[in-house]
Order: structure tokens, then C-alpha cells, then sequence
């Protein structure tokens, strides 16, 4: 069973270099699981005003609404993941993955 902790601890080691591009990884494919959702409530939220508004209000959203989700989601989601122990790092980065992966199969076959 030493072998698996050294191969883990082997993994962390790799992959801890990169956590903040793990982190903005996760965090933007998120964004584009459930980017077409906010998109559709925010349209119908602005339907009824004028169209220099609603253009507006597409602008600030995938402006600063993305653009600050990500860069503050990333920067929480990399603190986050920088607590973890080494040993859990690799499995935890692997599951966020196919968690992700998984949720994007099923929202996007409805």
C-alpha cells in the first residue's frame, strides 16, 4: 500500500505547480455548462426594456459578470485546493473532472 501513497504524493507533485490553471479550468467549464442558463434568464429578465439596455446588460454580464466570476471563483477554488493534503490532491483534482464531465453530459442532453 506504500506504493499508492508515494504514487499520489508522485502526482501532487506534478500537478501543484499548475493549480491555479486547474482552478480557472474548473471554474470556466462551469461557466460554459451553465453559461447558456444565465444567458436565457438574463434575456428574459431584460426583454421588456429597450435595446440599448438589454445590449447593455449582455455587455456587463459577459464582461464583468464572467470575467469576475472567474478570476474570483478561480482564486477561491485555488485556495481551496491549495489546503488540500498532497496525498488527496490528484484524486480530488481527477473527480472534480469527471464530476464536471458527467454534469455537462446530462444538462447538455435535456
Amino acid at each position: 500500500m506504500n506504493w499508492i501513497n508515494d504514487l499520489l504524493l508522485q502526482s501532487a507533485a506534478h500537478l501543484k505547480p499548475y493549480t491555479a490553471q486547474l482552478a480557472i479550468a474548473l471554474v470556466a467549464t462551469l461557466l460554459v455548462i451553465y453559461g447558456d442558463s444565465i444567458n436565457k434568464t438574463v434575456r428574459i429578465l431584460v426583454r421588456p426594456y429597450p435595446f440599448v439596455l438589454r445590449i447593455s446588460a449582455f455587455v456587463v454580464l459577459c464582461t464583468l459578470g464572467y470575467g469576475a466570476l472567474t478570476v474570483w471563483g478561480a482564486s477561491q477554488l485555488k485556495m481551496l485546493m491549495g489546503a488540500l493534503p498532497d496525498v488527496y490532491f490528484a484524486p480530488v483534482v481527477l473527480v472534480a473532472f469527471i464530476i464536471l464531465g458527467v454534469l455537462a453530459e446530462r444538462y447538455h442532453k435535456n
